[in-house]
């Protein structure tokens, strides 16, 4: 059971003046955030795209196969079995996603569009072009699992979907790739109490006077 913002800044006064107590208490709010979202980016900014792209990238290299071309057919059936699976079933349950997204194939073919698919509340749209491909469906199904940005939550269901429909070859890589990037896989559960935030701040605080000493 978390406490709220103006519990934790009373935990912490006594221990630390009102300033650093109102310190506390925004960094109290925004871990539980992170916890119960799952997501380390409490703004609307999705700040791990670009990472996450050039980790798939790089993983779809030494993986062609996942990018191959498939038919209006072919893709549908997929993404029909995978929508229907319970696996996706289950993850889309914990995200609180789309159980059953809707899939349309975009009808006009733009051979210069960066977007190779895009998933939102009105389900998954895939791009003649470059999106008819599995690890494009994987990778937008992820998305209406319940995770619209590229955070943790995202990686995790995107990760499973893989080992699940690719190969776990591939999440493995990918999951390397990761790594590779410094991208989190999980946030910590683990809340600081008011006398561990407190010296781990002013720790902080000593060594940026150290620096700007120097």
């Amino acid at each position: 059971m978390y406490m709220s913002g103006t519990d934790a800044y009373q935990l912490a006064l006594p221990k630390m003046g009102n300033e650093l107590a109102n310190k506390y208490a925004e960094y109290y709010t925004k871990k539980t955030r992170q916890i119960k979202r799952n997501r380390l980016q409490n703004s609307s900014v999705d700040s791990g795209r670009n990472k996450v792209y050039q980790s798939e990238f790089a993983t779809e290299r030494k993986f062609p196969d996942c990018r191959e071309s498939m038919t209006e057919k072919e893709i549908t059936k997929y993404y029909k079995r995978i929508v229907k699976s319970k696996t996706y079933q289950t993850l889309a349950s914990e995200g609180r996603g789309q159980l059953n997204p809707p899939l349309r194939i975009m009808k006009q073919v733009n051979y210069n569009v960066r977007v190779a698919g895009q998933a939102s509340y009105r389900g998954v749209a895939l791009q003649p072009s470059c999106g008819m491909n599995k690890w494009v469906v994987l990778h937008e199904l992820a998305h209406t699992a319940g995770h619209m940005h590229h955070d943790v939550g995202f990686r995790q269901t995107l990760v499973k979907l893989i080992s699940r429909f690719l190969g776990t070859d591939v999440a493995k890589e990918l999951k390397r790739q990761f790594r590779s990037r410094k991208i989190k896989m999980t946030v910590s559960q683990i809340i600081q109490s008011p006398e561990k935030w407190l010296d781990n701040y002013r720790k902080m605080a000593a060594m940026r006077s150290k620096v700007k000493g120097v």
